[in-house]
């Protein structure tokens, strides 16, 4: 009886060596887990006379088990036990599926007939339709003991399984859990190589980034430290993006521009539907932001930069791409790009800082220069005044036409104008005019006197051009509110002060509806008033015409003074002379009846018209003394 055994384990013990040696080649060669899984369940079957097999993974964190190879099983018995997987929490040491109780016991575990094992219920109807009677179920351990799965066996008729059998499906359990643990081992080491090389990638692109950053700041610094100003830094960053360049404010007065003439803010605000409220949301932001501006051309990116640090109204910086070739193809703006564009936005805020404070000392500068000028105590002193002047570039002792700029009504009421911003920009504009203009603040006007040449039959067209130039300048500033009062012709230094008294007069008489350079003369009459200043006849005049009106104000706290002003003023219109005064247009009339019974005069007839125009106009040469 001994001697059969062992020939028939003799027998077989070929076959065993055949299936280990063709298991552990496979764990080794690294094949498909699920198809080594498949092949021990195979060599179970054939090795221990199993009709169906199959190897269960259990998940650690849900506690089920999967089928993940298996020999002989239908693809719907393996699909129904994954769809509700058996859990590791539905057996016991002795009672439960054997598949469960060995992965919970760590030993092999059979049931010679599942009809009669109490506990199977939940898998019976299952187990029928494969035609499944026995069941025998070898754990799968790691090395430190703890359970992954189960090799489980299954045979159509009833079968007792010896020590010899389980102990061999322990064996190629051993196997399956072998391959099991190896793989997982390979996915670790997989995802562990995966992640040095995109740890490594991404160092080297970091490593990348740097060196272009290190390039971008020394170009940066070179650009600070050689004072291109705005324009070359704009022309730096046009070169850097092949795009064009417009650095502007949001008054949309242009500071710089590469290419020169490049349009870019104006082309986006023009065509763009609702580009104003996006610029101001980008600009709010304080971040780079593209702007979508299909409507102006396809193929075009164009990226706004907000300024950082500015103040009201707010630098910013636009970038414009035209992209060739087929439209919508190109990418959006890189992050080296918008880092070469940020880098560019601060150099542009110091830039603007430093041009801000310049021309704020540069202002106190011409304020004071101007203000000497002007003070016959000052000029007892004319030598020092005189090179004070040449160190700044200017040459006041040739002869000079006066530009008074003054800002017209538009503004919110009760704010002053922004004389500091119109004599910062006027001071900019003549820059590069020698002899250069003294340019400075008197009061709410910004004053500049533009050097001339005596001979009168000399071509003015250059003067004209300066002065042109200038308006144009402060039009931008103000937002179109500005005005420039010429004096009468050229006048000498100490023809100034005169003068300057008499444009500032006739700069109070301008109305938004004037034009934007009025000279002297444009006043007619009332200019020849103004030029030969009040004597005391004509402010007798003034007195004797305007007091009776004076009386009644003050008497009876009425506005006929000023009723008669804004007449005037709104060209004898009493509709709009009761917008300016916020009074019914019946109220003007009737202050204009009151008015002429009290001074005797008919406001239909032309000489009295001019009797009370003249009266006014000295008294606002005066300085209004009747209000």
């Amino acid at each position: 009886m001994a001697g059969r055994a062992l020939e028939s384990l003799e027998s077989r013990l070929p076959r065993w060596m055949e299936a280990m040696t063709e298991s552990l080649r496979a764990i080794n060669e690294e094949h498909d887990l699920d198809q080594v899984l498949a092949m021990i369940a195979r060599q179970a079957c054939e090795l221990l006379d199993l009709q169906q097999c199959a190897v269960y993974v259990l998940d650690p964190g849900s506690g089920t088990f999967r089928i993940n190879g298996s020999h002989g099983l239908s693809p719907g018995y393996i699909e129904r036990t994954n769809v509700e997987p058996m859990r590791l929490d539905e057996a016991t040491a002795r009672t439960g599926p054997p598949t469960a109780r060995a992965a919970l016991t760590g030993r092999p575990v059979f049931v010679e007939d599942v009809y009669d094992e109490p506990g199977l219920d939940r898998w019976r109807a299952n187990m029928a339709r494969e035609g499944l009677r026995a069941v025998v179920a070898a754990p799968m351990r790691t090395a430190d003991k703890s359970p992954i799965g189960t090799l489980t066996g299954y045979t159509r008729s009833e079968r007792a399984f010896d020590t010899a059998a389980l102990d061999q499906l322990a064996l190629l359990s051993d196997h399956a859990a072998a391959a099991i643990v190896a793989a997982r081992r390979r996915d670790r080491e997989r995802a562990a190589i995966g992640a040095l090389s995109e740890a490594n990638t991404e160092l080297l692109a970091q490593q990348a980034t740097v060196a272009r950053l290190r390039d971008l700041q020394q170009e940066l610094t070179r650009l600070l430290l050689t004072d291109v100003g705005l324009v070359g830094i704009a022309a730096f960053l046009a070169r850097r993006l092949d795009a064009e360049i417009t650095i502007d404010d949001e008054d949309g007065i242009e500071l710089a521009a590469s290419p020169h003439g490049a349009t870019v803010q104006r082309d986006v605000l023009a065509e763009a539907d609702g580009a104003a409220k996006r610029v101001a949301a980008v600009l709010d932001s304080g971040r780079a932001t593209e702007i979508d501006v299909n409507e102006i051309g396809a193929g075009t990116r164009v990226c706004l930069v907000p300024i950082p640090g500015s103040t009201s109204p707010r630098t910013r910086m636009w970038v414009r791409r035209s992209l060739k070739g087929e439209p919508h193809t190109a990418a959006p703006f890189d992050d080296d790009e918008r880092r070469a564009m940020e880098g560019c936005a601060l150099l542009i805020a110091l830039e603007r800082s430093r041009l801000e404070r310049r021309a704020e000392a540069e202002a106190r500068l011409t304020k004071d220069l101007l203000a000497d000028l002007l003070s016959p105590a000052a000029m007892v002193h004319a030598d020092s005044v005189m090179a004070r002047a040449a160190a700044l570039g200017h040459d006041p002792r040739g002869h000079h036409e006066l530009a008074v700029f003054v800002q017209v009504p538009g503004r919110p009421r009760g704010t002053r104008p922004d004389t500091g911003r119109l004599t910062a920009a006027l001071l900019d504009a003549t820059r590069d005019v020698r002899p250069r203009p003294v340019v400075g603040a008197v009061g709410d006007a910004v004053v500049a006197l533009l050097p001339t040449a005596a001979d009168p039959l000399r071509d003015r067209r250059w003067d004209r051009a300066l002065l042109t130039s200038l308006v144009e300048r402060a039009r931008q500033v103000t937002g179109g509110r500005a005005r420039c009062v010429v004096g009468a012709g050229q006048v000498e230094l100490a023809e100034v002060e005169q003068s300057l008294t008499v444009a500032l007069h006739a700069a109070r008489l301008v109305t938004p509806a004037s034009p934007e350079i009025v000279r002297l003369a444009d006043f007619g009459v009332h200019g020849l008033l103004l030029e030969s200043g009040t004597s005391e006849r004509l402010i007798r005049f003034a007195e004797e015409t305007l007091g009776p009106l004076v009386q009644l104000d003050r008497a009876r706290q009425s506005d006929l003074v000023a009723t008669l002003r804004a007449w005037f003023a709104a060209n004898m219109s009493t509709r709009e002379a009761a917008e300016q005064l916020f009074v019914h247009p019946n109220t003007v009339g009737y202050r204009l009846r009151r008015a002429a019974r009290a001074v005797g005069l008919d406001l239909g007839r032309p000489s009295d018209l001019l009797t009370l125009q003249l009266a006014l106009l000295i008294d606002e040469i005066r300085g209004g003394v009747c209000l």
